[in-house]
């Protein structure tokens, strides 16, 4: 069967993104083993003094770490493992103040290791995830899919960005405008279940 890694940021009561991600789980539970982490109970570490200078030293500089070390880096390691395990990732997240919330962010910048998902070759940067997709699920309250809103979304385009830096192709489903249209959230929630459902065809 095969794999898939479902990250969550999704903690407001009565989330819309949390909508669309409960009905792909519910639409695909049966055709996939899932692992789920909620970003909002378990954040990732942040790259701070100590961890980061750790990671650069064993990840870049092929230092060998003492096993207290080791465990300083092992909450981050074990997210990256996760990734690098599957064959499919689904990131369900809002957009907050133009971006993405930073549990989000701070995911990306624990996974995104050198010499584990990615590496330096003759050719240039390779991400070493090839063999997985990825889905994001994203709503707003605002329409950031039309101007003035529209060239200031860097949420979409860092996270698909990510993904293929990785080596990942992601697509997005972008529900933009849930408060601004307020009339017509349900019908939007609605065409967003049948975005999923093709894709999670397309998948599984």
């Amino acid at each position: 069967m095969k794999k898939t890694l479902i990250l969550s940021y999704t903690p407001r009561e009565n989330s819309n993104t949390k909508k669309m991600l409960d009905f792909f789980i519910e639409n695909n539970q049966e055709k996939t083993a899932i692992t789920f982490i909620d970003l909002a109970e378990e954040a990732p570490d942040l790259l701070l003094k100590e961890n980061l200078n750790l990671y650069v030293n064993r990840n870049f500089g092929g230092v060998e770490l003492t096993d207290e070390e080791q465990k300083v880096l092992a909450k981050n390691d074990k997210m990256m493992q996760q990734l690098l395990d599957t064959d499919f990732v689904v990131l369900a997240s809002p957009m907050y103040n133009f971006s993405v919330p930073a549990t989000v962010k701070a995911w990306f910048d624990a996974v995104i290791q050198a010499g584990k998902t990615f590496g330096y070759t003759e050719t240039g940067i390779k991400g070493f995830c090839e063999n997985t997709k990825a889905l994001i699920l994203m709503t707003s309250g605002s329409d950031f899919g039309i101007e003035p809103y529209k060239s200031v979304n860097f949420a979409t385009p860092f996270l698909i960005t990510a993904f293929n830096f990785l080596g990942i192709p992601a697509q997005a489903i972008n529900k933009f405008g849930m408060i601004e249209y307020a009339d017509k959230s349900n019908q939007m929630i609605a065409d967003a279940k049948e975005e999923i459902k093709v894709v999670s065809n397309q998948w599984y």
